[in-house]
Formats: C-alpha cells, sequence, structure tokens
C-alpha cells in the first residue's frame, strides 16, 4: 500500500479543482462549473507550465534538486499568481472573489508538489496520509457547500484554498531552499523542461478558451466536465501515479511493472468508453433521463477511450524524464499539443459540433504518437533508416511539393475558372495535400531533440502570438474567434519549418530533392500547357487533366521557378540530365509568361543568369544555354498573349496614376497597414484585436507588415531573429555554398522567398507557399548547422555529384 499512498496524496493535491469542477456540473451548476474550468485552465497555463517536469526530476535522482526548483518557484509565485487572476478575471465573465481564492489553491497546490515529492523520497508515509486525508475531506465539504448554493460557501472556498500547505510544508527544505548554499544556476538545465510543460499549460489554457467560444459557457462547462471524467485514468496516471511507477520499473532494474489495479482500471475505462459511445450513436434516445444531452455522454465515452491510450503515451514521456541520459520531451509536447488546439475550429466548423466529443482522444493519439517517435522517428531499425533515405524522402519531398488540392466538400479540387473563391467557405476552401504530409512527415523522421532550433522558433512565434492574443483581449474585455483561427493559420504552415531541417539533416537529402522536383515539373509543366494551348486559353489554365491547381497564377509559378532553379543547380553535373534540363528551362519560360507572375519571371532570369556565371567559371559554356533557352520561351510566351486583354488589366500603366495598376494597389494597401501598426506603441508591439474588412483590405502584400498588424512585433521577432541568422551564415560561409551548387540553389530561392516574393505577397500564411517555404528554409536551416559544426571545410557534408 505504500506504493500508493504518495499517488494518491498527489491526486488529492492535483485533481482537487477538477473534481470539484465535475460535481458542480453533475448537480447542475455548469455556469459554475466553465468558471472552474477556465480558472484551471489559466491556472495550469501558468502554474505547470513553470512546473518543468519537476516531480519527475526529484523522484528520479536528477541533477536538478527539490531545493533548486523550490527556489525557483518561490521567485516566480507572485508574478505567476497576478498573470493567473488577470487571464481568470480580464478576460473572462469570471467573479473576482471566487477567481482569487481559486488561483490561491492552485499557487499552494504547487509548492505543496515540491515538498510531496521529497516526502516521496524519504518514504514520510504518515505526514503523506494526514494530508490525503484532510484534502479529501475539505474537497467532499466544498463540494456539497456550492452544489447547493449555501450562504457560507465563500469561508469553506478560502479555508480548502490554502490547506494544500497544512501537513505538506518542510522548514529545513524551505530553510536550505533560501540559504545561501542554493544559490547555483539551475535555469539552463530546466529550460527543456519548463518549455515542455509551459507548452502544455499554456494549450490548455487555449484549448478551454477556444471550446467556450465557439459552444458557449454551459456546453463548454459539460464539455470540461465529460473530458475531466473520461480522462481522469490518464491524468490520474501521468501527474500522480505514473512516475513513482515508472521510478519502480527503474529500480527494478527495467523491468515493466503494472500493477493489476492499474491493468483492471484501463480495461474497463475502454470498454466502457466504447459501450457508452455505442449507446448513445445506437440508442440517441436511452440516456434522456439524466437531464444531460447526448454529447455530454459520447464525450464522456471516448474519453474513457482516450485516457487508456494517455496512460501509454504518458507511460513513454515519463520513461523519457526519468532517463539517466538527461532527455527531455519538449519536441513532443509543443507539437501534440499545439496541432490539438488547431483541431478544435477544424472540428467545429467541418465536422459539427458533435465532433467537439473526440478531443481528448485526438489529444491521447497525437501525444501517443509523438512520444512515440521522439528519438529516431517511427522506425527506429538500422534497415528501416536505410530505406528512408532511399524510398522515403523522395516520397516524402514528392507529396509535399506536388499540387494536389482537396475540397472538404467536393473532394479533389477540378475547378478550371481563372479565380477560385471559397467565399470564406473552410469546406469549399482548397486544402493542398502538403498538410497531411506535413504531419506525418514530422512523425516519420522523428528526432525531435536534434531539430530543436526551429522547435524553439515555431514555439516562441506561437507564444508571442498568443501573448498579443490575451493582452488584446484583456484590453478589450472579450475575445475574438476569427483572432484565434487567424492564429492557427499562421502557425501551421510554420511546422514544416521543422520538417525541413529534419528533412535536410539526411546526407542526400538535396539530391533526392533535386531530382523529385525535376521529375515532378517535367510531368505537370507539360500537361498544364498543353490543356492551356489547346483550349485556347490566352494565359495559363489551372488544369492539369486529372486534377486542378489553385492559385496559379499568383502563388504556385514561384515556387515551381524556385523549384526548377535547385533541380538545375544540384543536377547539371550529371551530363545524362543536361538536355533535360535544357528541354526543361525552355517549358519553364514559357510556363512562367502564360502564368503573368512578375516575380517568376524575374526569379528563372536572375537565378538562370547566376547558374550560368556560377558554371562558366567551372566547366563548359554549355550552362549559358540554360539563360538563353529561358529568355527565348519567354520571348515566345508573350508573343502569344500580346493581345489578350488580362495582359492590360495586370500590366496596364495608369498614366494619370503614375504607375502600374498592381503596385498601386499594393501602395495603398501598404499604406494603410504601416498607418495601422504605427497608430500607438501598444499597436507596434501586439498588433490589433480584429483584422481589417477583407473586401477592402484582403492583406497586406506583405507577410511582414501583415503579421506586425495582426500579432504585432514582440511576436514576429523569433522569425526576423532566424532570417538574420540565415542570411548572416550565408555570407559567412558563401565560399563553400559556391563550391557547392545544390547548396547554393536552396539558398539562393530561400533568399528570394523570404526577402522578395514574401515583401509582396503572403505566401507564407498561404497552406500550399506556406508550407513549401518554410520547408525549404528549414532545410537551408539544417545545412547552414552542418556547415557551422564542419567550420569551412564543406566537404564532409555536401552531397556527392552521382547523389
Amino acid at each position: 500500500m505504500t506504493l500508493y499512498l504518495f499517488p494518491a496524496a498527489f491526486m488529492a493535491n492535483t485533481f482537487a479543482m477538477m473534481l470539484v469542477m465535475i460535481g458542480l456540473s453533475l448537480l447542475g451548476r455548469s455556469e459554475l462549473a466553465a468558471d472552474f474550468g477556465i480558472v484551471h485552465g489559466a491556472t495550469v497555463a501558468l502554474f505547470y507550465a513553470f512546473s518543468g517536469n519537476a516531480r519527475s526530476l526529484i523522484i528520479g535522482g536528477s541533477q536538478i534538486g527539490a531545493v533548486d526548483i523550490l527556489r525557483f518557484r518561490s521567485l516566480m509565485l507572485v508574478p505567476l499568481f497576478v498573470l493567473a487572476f488577470a487571464l481568470s478575471v480580464g478576460v473572462v465573465d469570471v467573479q473576482w472573489p471566487i477567481a482569487l481564492l481559486l488561483v490561491s489553491r492552485r499557487a499552494c497546490e504547487w509548492l505543496a508538489e515540491v515538498f510531496l515529492s521529497e516526502h516521496e523520497v524519504n518514504r514520510s508515509g504518515n505526514l503523506v496520509l494526514r494530508f490525503f486525508l484532510t484534502q479529501g475531506a475539505l474537497s467532499l465539504g466544498l463540494l456539497l457547500v456550492l452544489g447547493f448554493d449555501a450562504p457560507f460557501s465563500l469561508a469553506v472556498l478560502a479555508a480548502w484554498a490554502f490547506s494544500p500547505l497544512l501537513w505538506s510544508v518542510r522548514g529545513s527544505l524551505l530553510h536550505s531552499a533560501w540559504s545561501s548554499h542554493s544559490n547555483r544556476l539551475i535555469l539552463r538545465s530546466m529550460l527543456p523542461h519548463l518549455g515542455s510543460t509551459a507548452v502544455i499549460g499554456v494549450c490548455v489554457y487555449v484549448f478551454r478558451l477556444f471550446i467556450l467560444l465557439l459552444t458557449g459557457k454551459p456546453l463548454a462547462g459539460d464539455l470540461f466536465a465529460a473530458f475531466a471524467i473520461g480522462g481522469i485514468l490518464g491524468a490520474v496516471f501521468s501527474q500522480v501515479l505514473g512516475p513513482t511507477l515508472v521510478k519502480a520499473e527503474r529500480d527494478a532494474g527495467g523491468a515493466p511493472l503494472l500493477p493489476t489495479m492499474l491493468t483492471i482500471a484501463c480495461a474497463l475505462s475502454l470498454s466502457g468508453g466504447i459501450a457508452l459511445s455505442g449507446v448513445v450513436l445506437v440508442f440517441p434516445t436511452a440516456l434522456d433521463w439524466t437531464a444531460k444531452g447526448n454529447l455530454f455522454w459520447f464525450a464522456i465515452g471516448c474519453s474513457l477511450v482516450g485516457g487508456v491510450v494517455m496512460v501509454l503515451a504518458q507511460r513513454i514521456r515519463l520513461r523519457i524524464l526519468q532517463n539517466s541520459a538527461g532527455q527531455d520531451v519538449f519536441g513532443s509536447d509543443m507539437l501534440a499539443n499545439v496541432l490539438l488546439i488547431s483541431c478544435v475550429p477544424f472540428f467545429y466548423y467541418v465536422l459539427g459540433v458533435e465532433s467537439l466529443a473526440a478531443l481528448y482522444l485526438s489529444g491521447a493519439l497525437l501525444s501517443l504518437i509523438f512520444y512515440a517517435t521522439e528519438a529516431k522517428g517511427l522506425f527506429v531499425g538500422r534497415d528501416f533508416m536505410s530505406r528512408i533515405n532511399r524510398w522515403v524522402l523522395p516520397v516524402l519531398a514528392f507529396l509535399l511539393f506536388v499540387p494536389v488540392f482537396f475540397q472538404l466538400s467536393n473532394g479533389l479540387f477540378r475547378d478550371i475558372s481563372r479565380q477560385f473563391n471559397s467565399e470564406g467557405s473552410l469546406s469549399l476552401l482548397p486544402l493542398p495535400l502538403s498538410i497531411a504530409t506535413c504531419c506525418a512527415g514530422i512523425v516519420f523522421l522523428g528526432g525531435y531533440a536534434r531539430v530543436r532550433g526551429t522547435l524553439v522558433v515555431v514555439f516562441l512565434t506561437f507564444m508571442g502570438m498568443l501573448l498579443s492574443t490575451v493582452l488584446l483581449a484583456s484590453e478589450h474585455g472579450a475575445y475574438e474567434r476569427a483572432k484565434l483561427i487567424l492564429l492557427i493559420q499562421y502557425i501551421l504552415p510554420m511546422f514544416a519549418l521543422v520538417l525541413g531541417q529534419q528533412f535536410g539533416c539526411r546526407r542526400e537529402a538535396l539530391n533526392y530533392l533535386g531530382l523529385v522536383l525535376f521529375w515532378m515539373l517535367l510531368i505537370i509543366i507539360p500537361l498544364q500547357l498543353v490543356f492551356t494551348l489547346g483550349s485556347g486559353l490566352s494565359y495559363l489554365s489551372p488544369s492539369v487533366f486529372l486534377f486542378s491547381i489553385y492559385q496559379h497564377l499568383q502563388y504556385v509559378p514561384v515556387l515551381f521557378a524556385g523549384g526548377f532553379l535547385i533541380a538545375l543547380f544540384a543536377l547539371w553535373e550529371r551530363p545524362r540530365m543536361q538536355p533535360w534540363l535544357l528541354l526543361l528551362s525552355l517549358l519553364m519560360g514559357l510556363y512562367a509568361a502564360l502564368s503573368l507572375a512578375m516575380l517568376a519571371m524575374a526569379l528563372l532570369l536572375v537565378g538562370s543568369a547566376c547558374f550560368s556565371v556560377r558554371y562558366l567559371r567551372v566547366s563548359s559554356g554549355r550552362s549559358a544555354w540554360v539563360f538563353v533557352m529561358v529568355l527565348i520561351s519567354l520571348m515566345l510566351g508573350f508573343y502569344y498573349i500580346a493581345n489578350a486583354q488580362v495582359l492590360g488589366q495586370k500590366f496596364g500603366v495608369d498614366i494619370e496614376g503614375g504607375g502600374p495598376q498592381n503596385l498601386q494597389e499594393r501602395i495603398v494597401y501598404w499604406r494603410y497597414y504601416l498607418a495601422g501598426i504605427g497608430e500607438s506603441g501598444y499597436s507596434l508591439l501586439l498588433g490589433h484585436l480584429n483584422a481589417p474588412d477583407r473586401n477592402s483590405y484582403p492583406s497586406a502584400h506583405n507577410y511582414y507588415l501583415d503579421f506586425t498588424y495582426n500579432f504585432g512585433l514582440l511576436a514576429l521577432l523569433p522569425i526576423l531573429s532566424l532570417l538574420a541568422w540565415t542570411l548572416h551564415r550565408l555570407l559567412r560561409h558563401f565560399g563553400a555554398l559556391w563550391n557547392h551548387p545544390a547548396t547554393l540553389g536552396v539558398a539562393g530561392v530561400v533568399v528570394f522567398l523570404l526577402l522578395a516574393d514574401n515583401s509582396l505577397k503572403v505566401g507564407m500564411r498561404q497552406p500550399y507557399p506556406g508550407i513549401i517555404t518554410f520547408f525549404l528554409w528549414g532545410v537551408l536551416v539544417a545545412w547552414l548547422f552542418r556547415l557551422d559544426a564542419s567550420g569551412t571545410d564543406a566537404a564532409e557534408i555536401a552531397p556527392t555529384k552521382n547523389g
């Protein structure tokens, strides 16, 4: 029984607020349960965010001890208390006395966690037993008082709030934490663990807030309670029983230790969840007598199944944390939780409100997948790793770049109109195959610790955008759903930055990338040109016979031109490829001209000119023919469309206005967005709560202005810092890059996309161009890291001539 005593005490300390919330919902006080849920989410977002996996570190014998953690928490207690109270009262309508006491409760639990962990290490069973009994009695009393709205409820709430410090506090530990001998620097060692818990805590708050804004308080309160009921097994294991069992496993030499009671509980949760979900789906009126809707019971059923999945996921997580190698799970936690938040609007708007019942189960599955692939990806055997380089990397690159789009309502996108308009409907919006490929690729390649640089950039950007949203909501007194959805629209393409670094870490990545881009363009470009010319159109058609390409005149031509240049630089030194590359250069010029995309033409001309200059110095003059073929085909394309009305609309010059119409429109947009950014220091740093009217100002036609207007300069700083780092490293290693054309090609295309394309458009916030841009950037970052590691000698990292 000693094995379960300490976990029971932690359960009484950690889950008391959640259990009271569940009880209030069952007693019919759903709105008060929602208040508990929001305050609990806000406190988790802060206190749990700064917990840094403390219990696993203390009982696992980490170099970071209880004294260090207690001192850190004591220093952070007051600022976190103030922020949690502000989040609870300033943003959502929660009564301030209740919020004040609930935040106090969470603060006391936060300190008590350290003392209880030390009691577990010292096996102080008597004190822990008293703690458990006290918490159980007070929590039950509070539930009864609040459930029946007793007049002295605030007094009971106050006693319950400060009770975690009773029986748990150790004076000697508190004294050691503040003594002169405990001042050693631990923050650096704690940073990955703090990042791990920070992303979980923040995402719990945003997750609940999203549901509250989408469904309203009564339904949100029921969903919070249902997730808590169904997920209590996973929560108890992850925060209470799991650390103790994993420690016992490690002490027993790694032998699996899964108590019979836990096995039975998992079996009952799984079977009960399946049965309850089946009853709701097959017999919709069977539970009407409970006075709770079917959504509530279906959410419980799905969450019961998710609880079992979460036990499996958390077992892997805790083993990683208590590993003697000092590993962390920052990457897995960040990817799983941010993707879960991204699922909320998708479930609600596309699958319907009923689908929100499966959110906890979805989160558990995401956690299991990412924890299992934390170290080495989906497959860990050497044979599989060799096949990754041979087959999986090319397939992954092809699926990422191929411009195949799907509509949620109509399937494969086949519209052949010049300008398709989804009218703001997510079900009509063409979504690229790249989205699913990006998520699957991150899981398949794994090894998140090796790509921590890009993970940190995505994490800090997400935190900056969220901070902007929270502070603006506090100022204006309410959240905007559109603001949170816009946040997801910006953050999702950034995950390709992580995938790009994973991909670029492989030795032959650029050779595979060049080959895939070459064959894809050699197939798609001729088909698109044949359909265009055969249909008698005077400009490029979106159709490739079997499917259509979305944004084929705006974003895709620049990406295709960049893909051609990457293939050209990577494959030119293979003599057998040169005739085919010359043919493709002829097709690319004609394609760019028919697309009327000025940036694509500019990239083709500048890129092919740089390519010719580079190879004129080291090889025969045949490379100059690439530039000649591009120039000839561009002229042929312009001759073909010379009389087209669309050409005049695109490049027509307004004499009185003083310039091309397209440029005039951009200047108007730039002025508007710059004026908005410069309204005040607040708007410069944090942005605006509401986006401009889409009918008047659809975008800033500049990614960086658009981002700053909506989320402020603070949120953009991580991206700008990575951009500055990239440019600095390119200049530093330019000599090595010039001698290795495959890397040089990627570098040139990335610089063009970042500095030219996204200064005139907002491609990095669009799904397909954003994913491709961030992916290529991530590939370049991986190779720059390797250049840094190998100094000026790039021979160790450059692809071989024969690939």
